[in-house]
């Protein structure tokens, strides 16, 4: 009688399997989150560097390598590493009213920090529910975060602009010599050292075979990633600006720079 009653069971339970199979159900956990806790990210994309020079020419390149725990549902926290290149150039054309001869190559420049971050669809639904919602809430509202962290910075000026008078030719083919203010030009003699605080990012991450494959061992997903990087000094455009007669600085605002990314994400 017992095993006629758990051969009915079985055969009840068997569509329910198989159609579980079919949908490539994720392993869950008891609270149905995902088994898998360790993201690792791997990416490329363009820095834009905000400091005493003006930002249209301020593009330069970075790559990013990141390790994040899933501490509790949408809540992760992780370390990162970033290498590439800041670059900061003035308008070079002495004819211009904007006339700024100051240009800097800080690379490669090496950027490690920690990050919290928060996907805030996460903390109200479970994967269980999830394979049941449509693509907006798969790919969209359960990708989308935000971040915040800390970290430092090594600066390496492959190429700096010190010098503060410059010679041209003029219009009428004569040489006309410019000075530029000699306190705009000071900056430290090596690279230097910067604290980042905060860094903060957004970003999203679509899965690419979460929902068509079985991924029991891991799936990966596309990363688009924003990041600010605001430094508490003034080396990464590798000028400080003073007043030549006070010593004091004139610059009001710290430097800092953006890291816009794209890249592959590997969960598991």
């Amino acid at each position: 009688m017992l095993s006629k009653k758990i051969c009915n069971l079985t055969l009840f339970c068997l569509p329910f399997l198989v159609e579980a199979q079919m949908l490539r159900c994720p392993p869950v956990d008891a609270m149905g989150n995902t088994a898998q806790k360790i993201d690792i990210t791997a990416g490329a994309g363009v820095t834009l560097l905000y400091g005493d020079i003006r930002h249209d020419n301020n593009l330069g390149w970075g790559t990013v390598l990141k390790a994040d725990y899933r501490v509790y549902k949408g809540l992760y926290a992780g370390l990162e590493g970033q290498i590439g290149q800041l670059r900061a150039v003035g308008e070079n054309n002495p004819l211009e009213a904007g006339w700024d001869p100051r240009g800097v190559i800080n690379r490669p420049y090496i950027a490690g920090m920690v990050n919290v971050t928060v996907y805030p669809y996460r903390f109200f639904i479970n994967e269980r529910m999830l394979f049941r919602e449509s693509g907006f809430e798969k790919f969209v509202l359960n990708g989308l975060y935000v971040g915040v962290g800390f970290g430092g910075i090594f600066n390496n000026y492959s190429d700096v602009v010190r010098g503060n008078t410059f010679t041209y030719t003029n219009n009428q083919g004569n040489s006309v010599t410019r000075t530029f203010p000699e306190g705009a030009m000071n900056g430290p003699v090596d690279g230097g050292n910067d604290w980042l605080l905060p860094v903060a990012n957004v970003g999203i991450s679509i899965p690419l075979n979460k929902y068509s494959s079985y991924y029991r061992n891991g799936y990966f997903s596309f990363v688009a990633n924003s990041q600010f990087n605001f430094s508490r000094g003034e080396d990464l455009d590798g000028y400080n600006p003073i007043d030549i007669d006070t010593g004091e600085p004139t610059s009001k605002y710290n430097d800092m720079y953006n890291f816009t990314y794209l890249g592959l994400k590997y969960t598991f």
